[in-house]
């Protein structure tokens, strides 16, 4: 499934807002994000699923009822219900992005925030609870990690937050430090022609 521009994300975090309102007031807020996963994972595993639910060569009448025949009964009727108002208004494209725009709704509700954990090595408890703490400081949430590995690293790690990027791995010192002795290669030499031409 593609991912989808800036206006497309937009739309969804609407319909992903008003889904999590519904979700609510019945109490299935994390089981709706639990579908939501559950549908993204078929897609992303079944690219003739991911066809149906997003081409839009699909007949919308067709689509909406094997929707109906494929999951109301197996899946909560608000999850249901907005599949289809995602289908009526042609706008099935952004299936994934709703998903996605729901888990970070219920998050910021919840006083969670997402972060992707990048290291060479596997963190160990210590580091892990360290940086637990150190995250729920900045954030003023509760991280909830993904971990992923990167022997190209070097050493330290790369923490992404939502959209921020926190970058501590020894590589980026040592870009941040090549720079910087660069800049002060430069000035000197244009210090240096200065007083050549000067003279």
């Amino acid at each position: 499934m593609e991912s989808v521009d800036q206006t497309g994300s937009a739309i969804a975090a609407v319909y992903a807002r008003a889904l999590l309102e519904l979700a609510r007031a019945s109490g299935d807020q994390a089981a709706v994000a639990e579908e939501l996963a559950e549908l993204v994972g078929l897609a992303e595993k079944s690219a003739e699923f991911a066809h149906f639910l997003t081409a839009d060569t699909i007949d919308g009448e067709a689509r909406r009822a094997s929707l109906e025949k494929m999951f109301r009964g197996r899946m909560i009727d608000v999850v249901v219900d907005t599949l289809q108002v995602l289908n009526r208004k042609q706008r099935m494209g952004l299936v994934l992005e709703l998903a996605r725009q729901y888990r970070l709704a219920l998050e910021a509700v919840e006083h969670r925030v997402e972060v992707e954990v990048t290291t060479p090595v596997a963190l160990s408890d210590a580091l892990r609870l360290g940086l637990v703490e150190a995250l729920r400081k900045r954030t003023g949430s509760e991280p909830v990690l993904t971990e992923h590995l990167d022997e190209r690293l070097i050493g330290g790690l790369v923490v992404r937050v939502g959209d921020e990027k926190l970058d501590f791995s020894v590589a980026t010192q040592l870009r941040g430090l090549q720079r910087a002795m660069l800049n002060r290669g430069a000035a000197e030499l244009q210090g240096s022609e200065q007083y050549i031409d000067e003279s």
